[in-house]
């Protein structure tokens, strides 16, 4: 009997040894979270997994502007009709709604909103429609009686005037 008593475990081991048994064998709880049980603003980005999000769960209007798109909201153009002969120059589309255009000494006085005299602009034949243009090549000008407009001429491929349509782009500082 002695010697069994000499070999009983101290009440450590005994506590550790129900801890483990409790620990390997004990019960086990999975939670279920659905999206009624999530709480409005308490996920963080951080943990929302890359590409999940649609339009649908971004409110757009919470959204500033990107940086890089905001160059975007500084560029104004128009595709311009204008047959042969003379004042019949039209606007066919354009970016602003109050974008004219007025024919008079040989050019296309295409009008926009607001000052472009400091502005970048380019213009191209090309038709309104969807035939192909004839060779040729337009060149243009910051309007020297008013800031608003672009002044374009419009040449066939030897460099004399002609009367064509074309496309005008105008870039402006933000």
């Amino acid at each position: 009997m002695r010697k069994l008593l000499r070999h009983r475990p101290s009440p450590a081991l005994v506590v550790a040894v129900i801890a483990l048994v409790v620990a390997l064998g004990g019960t086990a709880y999975a939670a279920q979270i659905n999206g009624n049980s999530i709480v409005k603003h308490s996920i963080g980005a951080g943990k929302i997994k890359h590409k999940t999000l649609t339009g649908y769960q971004i409110n757009t209007q919470k959204l500033g502007v990107i940086p890089a798109a905001k160059r975007a909201t500084n560029v104004l153009w128009a595709v311009i009709h204008n047959p042969s002969g003379p004042g019949n120059a039209a606007v066919v589309r354009a970016s602003d709604p109050t974008i004219s255009a007025t024919e008079g000494g040989g050019a296309v006085n295409v009008i926009f909103p607001g000052n472009v005299s400091v502005c970048a602009n380019v213009a191209a034949r090309d038709n309104s429609s969807t035939t192909v243009p004839g060779a040729g090549y337009a060149q243009t000008n910051i309007s020297p009686a008013n800031p608003n407009a672009i002044e374009v001429h419009t040449r066939d491929k030897t460099g004399a005037n002609e009367d064509a349509d074309f496309h005008l782009i105008v870039v402006c500082p933000a």
